[in-house]
């Protein structure tokens, strides 16, 4: 059929959330459009967390040295549209409706699930709209994900290696670095800011396989923080604009892949152009400070190293109060545990999602509050003296930052 309102298109999109043709399927649904993907340059990010801003870390950098530049992420935030962008603007109605309606017909004849849809979309467009290049973040795991049909990027990223999606990807730091290094193609070399040796081990033997060189990010010195992050990478003082500790070695790693590109594939990007890069990123939904008064942090850590990340970050904070919800395949009890290393004033709630875990099963061995509605559990947390932290998935962090936007602006 040929739809006429995007929203009723997405709607149908979104339906086939769990619809999955398989990688070699997908490809010869790419291949029917002559390989878009395939047509500008791309660099590929995978890992655990720190994907989406790692991406937008990198977007800023090659969109402050003029160049146009096209990202895939997801989750979305906002609306269907942020997943694809160029130079941080989201495509059109009128854009995203056209490729739906271009693609239509691959949906039923290769089964295709809504990632798969939305990284086809976002291929033709791109190259369509003559973007310089192209950033694409895996959505689950690597070795299988839709974006693997991407060929020849010019480099791989990979950020850090984590216990999560542990059904699908294996039950081991290995066995999910295995997966993680399934983006790493021949000849093509991969930057990683990962630490641990185990994972380290196993991206060297892929790399090796693949001809190719595996390349680890410098340490990280002289961090601190007072209204911003300040750190040195290889003898360069860098400052991002937040206050989240973890965003170092993200912005680390686009610094390295920035390095990287220059010395190897003829880019001409300068230190300042780095450095403002850097600074101007902003990354909704991490370590999002959404109000100062009182202070309203809401980060989407959805899984136990992103709830020790956000810990970290939260420790010279007092008077913390915590608002929690996360999906019922994640490790709810053990970011419980971490999250009680700074408050104990933590509450459980619920969001529209199948996959969501239940707040009195979560909030049962630790005999912590249950208020089931996330609005009521905002409203009554925003009366509270001290710090207010949101937490958790992604898909609830939506959900927050929709609620808390309309609220504060009409306040």
């Amino acid at each position: 059929m040929m739809w006429k309102n995007v929203e009723e298109a997405i709607a149908v999109i979104e339906r086939r959330r769990h619809h999955h043709s398989g990688l070699e399927l997908f490809k010869k649904a790419v291949a029917e459009l002559h390989d878009p993907q395939d047509q500008i340059q791309t660099i590929h990010v995978g890992g655990t967390n720190g994907k989406g801003s790692t991406v937008n870390y990198l977007r800023s950098i090659l969109q402050r040295a003029g160049y146009r530049v096209g990202t895939f992420t997801s989750p979305y935030l906002i609306s269907h549209h942020d997943r694809i962008r160029i130079n941080d603007i989201s495509i059109s109605d009128e854009k995203l409706l056209s490729y739906i309606n271009e693609t239509e017909f691959l949906w039923e004849k290769y089964d295709l699930s809504m990632f798969e849809i939305d990284m086809l979309i976002a291929s033709l467009y791109f190259r369509d709209e003559g973007a310089d290049i192209a950033i694409y973040e895996v959505g689950m795991g690597g070795r299988f994900d839709a974006t693997n049909v991407l060929q020849n990027p010019l480099v791989s990223v990979i950020t850090n290696i984590g216990m999560d999606h542990m059904m699908y990807l294996g039950d081991t730091y290995e066995k999910i670095a295995y997966e993680k290094a399934g983006i790493i193609k021949d000849g093509v070399d991969c930057i990683s800011a990962s630490d641990r040796e185990d994972c380290l081990n196993v991206f060297e033997r892929e790399a090796e396989k693949h001809h190719s060189h595996l390349i680890k990010i410098a340490s990280v010195d002289h961090v601190h923080v007072d209204d911003f992050l300040y750190f040195e990478y290889q003898k360069q003082e860098y400052q991002l604009n937040t206050k989240a500790l973890y965003q170092r070695l993200n912005a680390a790693l686009a610094i390295e892949t920035i390095h990287y590109l220059n010395e190897k594939k003829n880019f001409d990007i300068n230190e300042t152009m780095i450095k403002e890069g850097l600074f101007d990123t902003s990354w909704a939904g991490r370590f999002e400070i959404v109000r100062q008064d009182p202070l309203i942090i809401i980060d989407g850590a959805h899984n136990l190293d992103g709830i020790k990340a956000l810990v970290a970050s939260l420790q010279n904070y007092d008077k913390i109060h915590i608002i929690f919800s996360c999906l019922k395949d994640k490790e709810g009890e053990k970011m419980l545990a971490e999250l009680r290393r700074i408050t104990q004033d933590i509450v459980l709630c619920e969001f529209e999602n199948e996959r969501a875990d239940k707040a009195e099963r979560l909030a049962q061995p630790f005999s912590l509050k249950v208020v089931e509605d996330y609005r009521q559990a905002i409203d009554e947390g925003m009366e509270k003296e001290g710090v207010l932290v949101i937490c958790g998935s992604l898909y609830f962090i939506s959900l927050v930052r929709r609620y808390l936007s309309k609220k504060l602006e009409n306040n």
